[in-house]
């Protein structure tokens, strides 16, 4: 039994991708005050196309165990997906209630701030909505969107974004084959507007699944663990640790 338990945590790591990974769970209580900060890595269980129903976890989960210094904690799988119709998505009540709880007791337990790394952009607002509010309360958490720091990298464009997730699911391992041959109607973007959309198809085109490119997907990647690391080191600098 503790070979095959050795076997699982050995298997769970090397999925993501780094030997720095310090998972809260494999830690006693008081090592969790030992951190630098607690990440919890927050992602989704929805339609990715050819991609993976799960890889927006998968993508936390990478970028969160690359970061040195901090115990990561169990990740969330299924978070607020409204906007695709084949997705498992939680009612935004009971996830608001979940996470600020999650946040609090983590916060609690180790005295660190917890740090949300969200790879799915769903979650996002709600959660922008949790760490303001227990502020409030004396927690201090943070919100990382993963995809904006790709986006400040440059990446506008819909469909460029769709490039780019399929290059990082490239550089986590997975293959990418694209089987449709038309493309769908993209989500509305209007400036400044906010417009309820759901979709019963994989928004991405054809063309721009197919020109993804592991390489990207590591250069991605990489700026996403800098968009984290730099967080970090805020609260780090801010409170002496």
């Amino acid at each position: 039994m503790r070979a095959l338990a050795s076997l699982f945590k050995d298997t769970f790591k090397a999925t993501m991708g780094s030997s720095l990974c310090k998972l809260l769970a494999d830690a006693a209580a008081k090592e969790a005050k030992n951190a630098k900060a607690i990440l919890v890595p927050v992602g989704s269980l929805e339609d990715h196309g050819p991609l993976p129903m799960g890889l927006d976890t998968k993508i936390a989960e990478r970028v969160a165990c690359s970061i040195p210094g901090v115990y990561v904690a169990p990740s969330i799988n299924y978070s607020f997906s409204p906007e695709h119709a084949k997705s498992i998505t939680m009612p935004l009540e009971i996830l608001v209630r979940h996470m600020s709880s999650l946040a609090e007791q983590l916060y609690q337990l180790s005295g660190k701030p917890v740090l949300f790394v969200v790879a799915h952009k769903g979650a996002v607002p709600p959660l922008q909505a949790v760490v303001m509010e227990i502020f409030r309360k004396g927690v201090k958490a943070a919100v990382i969107d993963l995809w904006k720091a790709v986006e400040e990298a440059g990446y506008k464009d819909f469909q460029d974004l769709c490039r780019a997730e399929a290059s990082v699911a490239l550089a986590l391992g997975y293959s990418v084959v694209v089987r449709k041959t038309k493309a769908v109607k993209s989500p509305p973007a209007l400036e400044g507007a906010t417009i309820p959309w759901i979709s019963t198809e994989y928004g991405c085109s054809p063309k721009s699944v197919s020109e993804a490119r592991k390489e990207e997907g590591e250069k991605i990647i990489e700026t996403m663990i800098n968009a984290v690391r730099k967080v970090v080191e805020f609260f780090e600098s801010a409170d002496g640790g």
